[in-house]
């Protein structure tokens, strides 16, 4: 019930995680979660969950992705955070696909790492320009395959930013994007 409860993360007890068999314990407790995030009443809820809106800008960049990644079929909705808010107001919006979060700072990206539907990646500055959106984005596609959230080239992604980058609550462009790369992008990215 803690699924369908909305829980960012699950845990096995001390009894279960340290007695005989914690490997077993934890592979059963994944075909739990298996089953019911593949149960259709769980993905009916998940549809027709009706976030509270906030009101702020921010709360309504990640809805607006949401909702496109719902109408274009995407495979992730990235978000380039630095403090991490971005990506938890994503997760806490339970959208249908995954959420990259991809953050410069190592203790944000292992806090996002136990929130609901979260793939969190540490990515250093230097990995990309943050002066360069573009640089960015092709960040996010190498990203998204690394970690097989795509796996086609016309695999879609949602995603979203704020710049200049570092701004707290600064949440102000989303762009969907081809997995494919820079080369199938159209030049205005």
């Amino acid at each position: 019930t803690a699924i369908y409860d909305g829980a960012d993360a699950i845990m096995l007890s001390a009894e279960s995680a340290a007695g005989m068999y914690p490997e077993e314990s934890v592979r059963m407790q994944q075909r739990i979660i298996n089953r019911v995030e593949g149960d259709p009443h769980y993905k009916r809820y998940l549809q027709s969950f009706d976030p509270p809106n906030d009101g702020s800008a921010a709360s309504a960049m990640i809805m607006a992705a949401r909702q496109i990644a719902r109408t274009t079929n995407a495979k992730a909705i990235v978000s380039f955070t630095v403090g991490g808010t971005t990506a938890l107001r994503a997760s806490k919006k339970r959208p249908d696909v995954p959420i990259l979060a991809i953050s410069p700072l190592q203790q944000t990206s292992r806090q996002l790492a136990m929130s609901w539907g979260v793939y969190s990646e540490f990515s250093p500055d230097d990995r990309y320009d943050t002066n360069n959106f573009r640089s960015m984005l092709t960040a996010a596609c190498e990203i998204a395959l690394k970690k097989g959230l795509v796996s086609d080239p016309n695999d879609l992604l949602v995603v979203t930013a704020g710049f200049p980058f570092g701004t707290p609550g600064a949440a102000n462009i989303v762009r969907l994007i081809p997995a494919a790369g820079p080369s199938h992008w159209d030049t205005s990215l």
